[in-house]
């Protein structure tokens, strides 16, 4: 009798399943094949700290123990897609193999998605940690804006925190390293008072902020996310006039002339009725003579004195940011019968000047001392003061030269005047070329 083919018989649907089983795990191993791969620096989660803390120790990973490298075995497609952000590295710090081993050493387990646990090789499988005491400390909180500004025309006027302290554990190096604690927050455009949330900088005593490592290693009494800062917000005041008074009598046969100050207007800040008061009162700092700031006892030649301008503002006001707190008083002290004028230097006329030569007088004014009556004095006016250098023979450099002063008939000069200048070469454009 003949074999016939028989459609359904187990024997041959067994064989056809067997046979596909392996006519697809060909093809899988070709478009998809096996791979290893390394990947590295996988930050490792240290789990069941309080049970350290528990035994008043505090734990940091050993220098090159905070991550660890890791050799995934699978197909192409899952192991490509891995990453040292989603693969998993834990430390169970309740598996600490022996705490008075030298190093201490903990195990690390690893988790790698699409991966079979026997295909993941972790280097290093244990991993070192530091054990210390724990320390406690408090810490006043710091309120600041950082580096950030509010809109223009505000300044930060007062700032208070909330909670104002907070309790800082660590190891003892660590929490002994820390020399203060702010309260940062931005400030970027503000324009009304309000409540911020906080960032806690934590700071060294060389003004360094605590890594991010460091500061994980850290635990704090108030949760970060609820310290707010309350941010009250001052106006900025410009056009401050500075005004100073002298102090005590020049020498005999001399008197007081022109008083300046560099800066004459400064800015501050305030809140709203400091500065209703303030410029109520003058919108005016003045550098009073009590103080002797500015003294002209006995001189018989110009003063110069510095103030610090902190020393003379009213309650509540205080100088805006980036203005500095000096004030530098310029005094003229003239002999009797004469009175002080100031030139332009574009009105000092240069003679004798050589061909192709340029002369640039780099003072930034002209002081002329002239003696006459009083009634004279006031009657003559700086334009009828006219002032010539000769630079006769001088070439390109920098000079100090006599200025001529021609004044009108019945003044006199109290003293020579000098001004500084540089001569350089002037540069003759070249022509362009003709084209024809």
């Amino acid at each position: 009798m003949k074999n016939r083919f028989i459609p359904g018989h187990p024997g041959l649907l067994i064989a056809s399943l067997i046979l596909a089983f392996f006519i697809w795990l060909s093809i899988t191993n070709y478009s998809d094949p096996v791979i290893a791969r390394n990947i590295i620096g996988i930050p490792i989660n240290f789990t069941n700290v309080s049970y350290i803390e528990s035994k008043g120790l505090s734990f940091e990973p050993a220098e090159g123990f905070d991550t660890i490298s890791v050799r995934v075995q699978g197909n192409r497609s899952t192991v490509e897609k891995l990453s040292s952000s989603n693969i998993t590295a834990m430390a169970d710090l309740t598996q600490v193999v022996d705490f008075d081993s030298d190093p201490v050493m903990v195990p690390v387990s690893v988790t790698a998605p699409g991966i079979l646990p026997e295909n993941v090789t972790v280097a290093p499988k244990n991993v070192q940690i530091k054990l210390e005491d724990m320390k406690s400390k408090d810490f006043v909180l710091n309120p600041t804006e950082g580096d950030t500004h509010p809109e223009s025309g505000f300044e930060v006027g007062e700032m208070t925190v909330n909670p104002e302290k907070i309790t800082v554990r660590g190891s003892k190096s660590l929490v002994d390293k820390i020399d203060k604690i702010n309260a940062e927050v931005d400030v970027t455009n503000l324009k009304d008072d309000t409540d911020l949330r906080a960032r806690l900088v934590v700071q060294d005593k060389n003004g360094d902020e605590l890594t991010g490592t460091e500061k994980s290693y850290l635990s704090f009494s108030v949760d970060e996310r609820s310290i707010l800062v309350h941010t009250v917000l001052y106006s900025v005041d410009s056009d401050v006039k500075v005004t100073a008074e002298t102090y005590g009598k020049p020498a005999e046969g001399y008197q007081i002339g022109e008083i300046t100050l560099t800066p004459r207007t400064i800015q501050v800040v305030g809140s709203a009725d400091s500065l209703a008061k303030f410029r109520a009162n003058g919108n005016t700092i003045l550098i009073d003579k009590e103080s002797e700031a500015v003294s002209v006892k006995g001189a018989s030649h110009d003063v110069s004195a510095s103030a610090d301008l902190t020393n003379y503002l009213p309650k509540g006001i205080r100088l805006a940011e980036g203005i500095s707190s000096t004030v530098v008083v310029n005094v003229k002290i003239l002999p009797y019968d004469s009175k002080a004028f100031t030139l332009d230097i574009r009105n000092i006329s240069k003679i004798n000047l050589g061909t192709g030569l340029n002369a640039v007088i780099t003072d930034a004014e002209l002081d002329i001392r002239v003696r006459g009556s009083n009634e004279a004095l006031e009657a003559l006016t700086a334009s009828q003061i006219h002032a010539a250098v000769d630079l006769a023979g001088k070439g390109e450099g920098s000079y100090s030269v006599p200025v001529q002063i021609t004044l009108p008939e019945g003044y006199s000069l109290v003293n020579d005047v000098e001004t500084n200048l540089t001569i350089s070469k002037m540069t003759v454009p070249s022509m362009p070329e003709n084209p024809e």
